[in-house]
């Protein structure tokens, strides 16, 4: 038996958007690269929605592999076949609206550009993975290649979703926290005692506890976690679990873009003095965040008072100037005043052949280098944060000799 929703959907389409009083339209692409298309000109009508809705529910409850995930007066969620279908109705939204999502392809790991050690990494030595992006990137088509990759392993998965949407083989047993308390799926897991579980997608501090607490019982946990930039993952942990045990939930994050690998990072936890601190006695637990190909060491994470310090480091050949005062450089007898500037900021930077790229937040239109002999420079980041820089001219000299600093630039009212 067929789905009423198959008409709507080809080998490009993401997703079907219905709502009353305009029409039908598409997302078709790939992750990252889609672009709206109209599958009905006619606007939808509220009559067409209703019986949608009821044919949607029928098919729920008759078609094979097909469920109702939430079953609320004004908000509903189905599983027909590979179809995840979401129905807001009134007064819950101004209208009915139904949103239907589906996995555009199915995806194995040969098909990412993943290096033979990282294979090495996932199958034998890395077990608290975390798997982050914005929405819609892909990160759930690729924790299904990695399921994939541990199940060829032998081992014994379990999958902890929210809704049940992830296109998993027949030996993964799905479960769903709609229908379960945490306690619940905590107690049957430990109990079960899978080799992996993935926990898709992890949002709130109980969620946190759950994925910190059923990897500290020695289960392999694979997270699946929104986030911007790839650091901004792990900064969700911040606050949540004490610092020093977070390389022991977490070791590894992939980060996803466009359906594609765009980062891995490895995390681990050291004694030492953080970086841009002299003095031997400022010595404490770092967790060191490097990227895991060039083992690099882009970020560090140490408490600094009753504070949580996340240190970017702007390339190994760039040190990082720090003050005795706050507001204030200093150098031999010269003292350089940053009180008109706004906030200190800290984008990473890029060395390649063709010179050095600054990337900043998107929300930073306009940022001042200052250089620790007081030269200044301004810089104005493109809508996507990227500034760059050749290799010739006083700005890359002083790169290459100075000690700097970045702030905001403020606007002259």
């Amino acid at each position: 038996m067929n789905s009423v929703l198959d008409s709507y959907f080809d080998e490009t389409t993401m997703s079907v958007h219905f709502k009353p009083g305009v029409p039908v339209f598409q997302k078709k692409g790939l992750p990252g690269q889609w672009e709206k298309a109209v599958a009905a000109k006619k606007n939808l009508s509220v009559a067409a929605a209703e019986e949608l809705v009821q044919k949607l529910l029928t098919e729920a409850e008759q078609l094979p592999d097909s469920f109702i995930e939430i079953d609320k007066r004004f908000s509903k969620v189905l599983q027909v076949g590979h179809y995840r279908i979401v129905i807001v109705l009134p007064p819950l939204s101004d209208t009915i609206e139904i949103t239907v999502a589906r996995p555009l392809k199915k995806l194995g790991m040969s098909d990412y550009r993943i290096s033979e050690r990282l294979i090495t990494r996932l199958k034998h030595s890395s077990e608290g993975v975390l798997i982050a992006g914005r929405p819609g990137q892909g990160k759930s088509t690729f924790a299904q290649a990695l399921i994939e990759l541990y199940a060829e392993e032998q081992k014994i998965i379990k999958t902890v979703e929210a809704p049940r949407d992830l296109q998993v083989p027949d030996d993964v047993t799905q479960y769903s926290l709609f229908h379960s308390t945490l306690t619940e799926i905590h107690d049957i897991l430990l109990l079960s005692r899978p080799d992996y579980t993935f926990f898709d997608e992890v949002r709130n501090r109980e969620d946190f506890e759950l994925f910190k607490d059923l990897r500290l019982t020695g289960i392999g946990m694979v997270g699946v976690i929104h986030g911007a930039k790839p650091i901004d993952a792990i900064q969700r942990f911040v606050g949540k679990i004490e610092l020093g045990m977070i390389p022991e939930v977490v070791d590894t994050l992939i980060f996803i873009e466009a359906g594609k690998i765009y980062k891995v990072y490895e995390l681990a936890l050291t004694v030492k003095v953080p970086h841009g601190m002299q003095e031997q006695d400022l010595a404490r637990p770092v967790v060191v965040i490097r990227d895991f190909e060039t083992q690099e060491t882009e970020y560090e994470i140490y408490t600094f008072g009753s504070e949580t310090v996340v240190l970017p480091l702007l390339g190994n050949s760039q040190k990082t100037f720090r003050s005795s005062e706050p507001r204030s450089f200093k150098r031999a007898s010269r003292s350089v005043d940053v009180s008109s500037y706004g906030a200190e900021i800290f984008p990473r930077m890029f060395r390649d052949k063709k010179g050095v790229r600054f990337l900043f937040d998107t929300d930073v239109s306009d940022a001042i280098l200052l250089f620790e002999d007081g030269h200044t420079f301004s810089l104005s980041p493109n809508r996507r944060g990227y500034v760059k820089i050749g290799k010739q001219g006083k700005l890359p000299d002083l790169l290459r000799k100075q000690s700097f600093r970045v702030f905001r630039a403020v606007e002259v009212e």
